[in-house]
């Protein structure tokens, strides 16, 4: 009688299988990334649209969009700005909190932060200081840590991400006395990172409330006061004033609203700063920034960690990407060349400029 052997893997056939399932593996995990960042994107889009339709309900509400931000000169002056410029810095999304069910929230903020020439201080400066650097920012309202899922681009770590210097607690706005502006408080242990973080801005259109210059590069002249945006600082836009039309006109865009830690960009300019957006301080984006492909340029600039694109709604509610690289470059024309400028003439809402989106 025969004995029948029982034949197992050879160490070579074992390797060999091993190397198969490795390879397959390296073949889908890109994939499983690509979906996964698709539903981010989606997810983002969702988002935009959400918040552009909660502008959209409040302006029938209130007959006007909210602000792009609230200043008031009767405000008492801050430890960092000068009077007429101390507060409440009141951001444009708080204002949106009871229109995408977040009524929670807003309710127990104090109404006078929505109050147009408010006497309230700045809201990050109120209260017996309790912050460990001695900056005199306040006990704050802690309903402004709360997370706010739709204020958060999926694809961003925002809320988690540690920080190295700070939040933005007014970003940005325009002051007489300091120019183009914002204010942002340290990062202390117990303090700071808590507040409830955004990754989302209002547009305020490209103005002459701006700087001479651009990341070191004189642009003086640039600028076309026509392009003012839907939301500025103490604004009361109606849908009806953005005459070049609501699907042609930018509502809010994405930002990440700082440098990388230790950053270089491409200029070759290194960034220490890293900083990160309230949602009860996201005032208006300037579109002089523009969009660039080095996400590290500019604090404020618009920004994602979408490959390729960042995504901005329409005042229609519609949601599109622009390709990243809309950038002012010294000596083209016309001023910073012919995608910045179309970008510009995009976030203002009455210019007579109707651009079409797929330029981009």
């Amino acid at each position: 009688m025969r004995r029948l052997r029982r034949r197992g893997f050879t160490l070579i056939e074992l390797l060999v299988v091993i190397a198969i399932i490795a390879v397959l593996i390296g073949l889908l995990l890109p994939a499983v990334q690509k979906v996964r960042e698709a539903a981010a994107r989606m997810s983002c889009q969702n988002n935009l649209k959400q918040i552009t339709l909660a502008a959209m309900n409040f302006e029938s509400a209130n007959n006007a969009l909210p602000p792009g931000g609230l200043v008031s000169p009767n405000s008492p002056k801050s430890p960092w700005e000068p009077a007429g410029d101390g507060g409440p810095w009141t951001g444009n999304l708080a204002f949106l909190l009871p229109y995408i069910e977040q009524n929670n929230v807003y309710a127990q903020l104090d109404p006078q932060l929505f109050v147009f020439g408010t006497t309230v201080p700045a809201w990050i400066y109120t209260g017996t200081p309790v912050s460990s650097d001695g900056n005199s920012t306040g006990n704050y309202n802690k309903v402004c840590n709360a997370v706010i899922k739709a204020y958060l681009c999926p694809s961003d770590d925002a809320q988690s991400a540690a920080v190295t210097d700070g939040i933005w607690s007014a970003y940005f706005w325009w002051s007489p006395a300091l120019g183009w502006s914002g204010d942002y408080i340290y990062n202390t242990p117990g303090f700071g990172a808590e507040l409830g973080m955004a990754n989302y801005v209002p547009n305020g259109g490209d103005t002459l409330d701006a700087p001479a210059s651009l990341n070191g590069a004189s642009v003086a002249g640039a600028f076309n006061a026509s392009c003012v945006g839907p939301f500025t600082k103490n604004s009361k836009t109606k849908l009806t004033a953005i005459t070049d039309g609501t699907s042609n006109t930018l509502a809010y865009g994405e930002t990440l609203a700082g440098y990388a830690p230790g950053a270089v960009d491409s200029a070759g300019k290194a960034h220490a700063r890293d900083l990160k957006l309230s949602w009860m301080g996201s005032m208006s984006a300037w579109a002089n920034g523009g969009v660039p492909s080095d996400r590290n340029s500019s604090a404020w600039a618009y920004s994602s960690k979408h490959a390729g694109v960042v995504q901005f709604s329409m005042c229609d509610g519609s949601v599109r990407g622009l390709q990243k690289g809309i950038e002012y470059i010294s000596g083209q024309t016309p001023s910073g060349g012919p995608a910045w400028r179309n970008f510009q003439a995009m976030s203002g809402m009455r210019d007579g400029q109707v651009i079409d989106s797929s330029l981009f």
